[in-house]
């Protein structure tokens, strides 16, 4: 009897708290909730640790109260001011926090050039593989603290730890000591699984390490690979291909997430699901 009255115990709260959270992130636009931590103006140690813990957008933030975030290895209270200065700049908050945000914050700021809207494009489809070092991030207002003594460099960074470089209004990369791939792209992103996705003219592919173009020019947006697949959108819809530019999850998505352990997210008409690397979905 004690058995059973310590299992319904269990399962009581862990239900609970789902509504819980599903009540908090109700409670933001899907354009909040999509923004990658790496968007929210956190610095560069923080998004690192956020990343490093699976932590990927606001949503994955939001939803958690402070116990819960205290759950994140590393994280301290300085950081957790730091986090929660920054959604409230972005009209959001910790689960059970200050609901009063102004007016003024939760009014969608227009972009200012034409960085701010490729950044919004790539979030409207769920994106969250975005570069620490993206250069519209590094003009957030900095928070005053000690500067980090950078690291000594004692050899080549390997390739997923190479550095963008932006000259002439182009990106390229830099392994620390040079210029691997020649600052020639309208916009450049981590290289992951041994490929990166580039931009030029608005259109996306991918190159290798020695920056052939293994993938053309062809998708309206294109994100980092991950478990061999790579989401990316034709026109306003999004599909997953794999490494040989082969369609295997047609385009027929309104917004989807990189897979991680075999699955990702992906929402159609409204509705979210989980869909594996067949096409199989289960509806959330």
């Amino acid at each position: 009897m004690a058995n059973k009255k310590f299992y319904y115990k269990k399962r009581k709260p862990a239900q609970k708290n789902v509504e819980a959270e599903q009540a908090q992130v109700a409670k933001f636009s899907e354009k909040q909730l999509t923004t990658p931590v790496e968007n929210l103006g956190l610095s560069s140690t923080t998004v690192e640790l956020l990343l490093k813990n699976r932590v990927k957008i606001a949503a994955d933030v939001v939803k958690r109260d402070e116990k819960e975030m205290y759950k994140i290895q590393g994280l301290n209270k300085k950081i957790l001011l730091e986090i929660k200065n920054a959604l409230k700049q972005k009209g959001m908050y910790l689960r059970g926090g200050d609901e009063s945000v102004s007016t003024a914050q939760k009014q969608p700021q227009k972009s200012e050039n034409n960085q701010e809207q490729k950044k919004d494009k790539r979030a409207k489809f769920g994106l969250a593989d975005r570069d620490g070092r993206d250069d519209t991030a590094s003009k957030q207002p900095a928070k005053p603290q000690k500067p980090e003594k950078p690291e000594k460099l004692t050899g080549p960074l390997p390739i997923e730890e190479w550095r963008k470089v932006l000259k002439g209004g182009k990106w390229g990369y830099s392994n620390g000591f040079s210029i691997v791939i020649p600052t020639m792209y309208d916009e450049i992103f981590a290289f992951k699984e041994g490929l990166a996705s580039v931009e030029v003219d608005e259109k996306c592919g991918y190159i290798d390490k020695d920056n052939n173009l293994v993938i053309p020019l062809m998708y309206d947006t294109a994100m980092s690979f991950s478990e061999g697949l790579a989401m990316v959108c034709v026109g306003e819809k999004c599909g997953y291909i794999n490494k040989n530019n082969e369609m295997v999850i047609a385009p027929e998505f309104d917004a989807a997430t990189a897979f991680e352990g075999g699955e990702a997210k992906v929402k159609k008409d409204g509705k979210w699901a989980t869909i594996k690397p067949d096409g199989s979905l289960v509806w959330i």
